[in-house]
């Protein structure tokens, strides 16, 4: 916990001397990360006020990046249009939002760097009852993965779906980041959760990529005149049921391999291993 609080210290202070692309995506991460180590406390310690105020504030940052990444992802998608004449109109319209946000979003992190840093020590917590939360949060999220998982690969259309099991596949991926190796036979294996961990990863990046074609779908739909961005709707929607195919191909493959299979391996969790949050 206290090496992601740091993280996300350093990372916020990157940020605030300059809130370019690459910090936003590295501040965002980093409170991934300690989201993951918070969500996996027992509930006294998630119940500290400093704890608890240092992450909600973090995850109000994290809020408002995901916006101002949403317009970033926009404006990188329209460059192929740069051309048209309805180009300068809507990157325009979406560098006036994102400053706006952006203006907000300093604002919240400079809040951050004012709240004492909290402290917690994996040593001062009983091993039986981090281990007990741990593992619920696991089991919880893969759960929701389980149920989830069919009904993405049954209807492209699932928007909500697609976007819920991304994130639940990311933060059980940063919940396994935090298992250290060990030789411990009685157990999931390393290689195993290292192999979960891949399969999180390839399947959040798909998704997330499918999600990006979402957030531009979305916005082309809301633009007041439709009939000047018919032909870059049609070319996203193009784009994102090839890459929605890829991800139904990519998950067939998986499947039918019994030693790769994302659903069995996932079902080896929870773990009986020591952690370190």
């Amino acid at each position: 916990m206290e090496e992601n609080v740091d993280r996300v210290d350093n990372r916020v202070n990157d940020y605030i001397k300059d809130s370019n692309e690459n910090n936003i995506h590295d501040v965002r991460t980093a409170i991934r990360r300690l989201d993951a180590s918070f969500r996996s406390l027992p509930k006294n310690l998630r119940k500290k006020k400093e704890i608890y105020n240092f992450v909600k504030t973090s995850k109000r940052l994290f809020k408002i990046n995901s916006k101002i990444r949403d317009y970033d992802i926009i404006c990188e998608k329209l460059e192929k249009y740069s051309s048209d004449p309805i180009y300068t109109k809507l990157t325009r319209s979406l560098k006036r939002r994102r400053k706006t946000k952006l203006t907000s979003a300093r604002k919240i992190a400079l809040s951050l760097t004012y709240l004492p840093i909290p402290r917690v020590y994996t040593k001062d917590i009983p091993p039986k009852k981090l281990e007990m939360r741990f593992n619920k949060v696991v089991c919880r999220l893969r759960e929701r993965i389980e149920l989830d998982l069919p009904v993405v690969l049954t209807n492209a259309n699932k928007i909500k779906e697609i976007h819920e099991m991304r994130k639940d596949c990311k933060k059980l991926r940063y919940l396994l980041e935090v298992v250290p190796d060990q030789n411990d036979n009685n157990c999931i294996n390393d290689k195993q959760i290292h192999k979960i961990i891949a399969g999180l990863e390839d399947i959040q990046d798909m998704l997330g990529s499918i999600h990006d074609s979402d957030i531009m779908i979305a916005y082309l739909k809301r633009v007041r005149h439709l009939n000047e961005v018919t032909h870059i709707l049609h070319d996203e929607l193009s784009e994102r049921n090839k890459k929605y195919e890829d991800f139904i191909q990519f998950c067939k493959r998986s499947l039918s391999d019994s030693r790769h299979n994302f659903l069995n391996q996932i079902a080896l969790l929870p773990i009986n291993k020591k952690i370190s949050t």
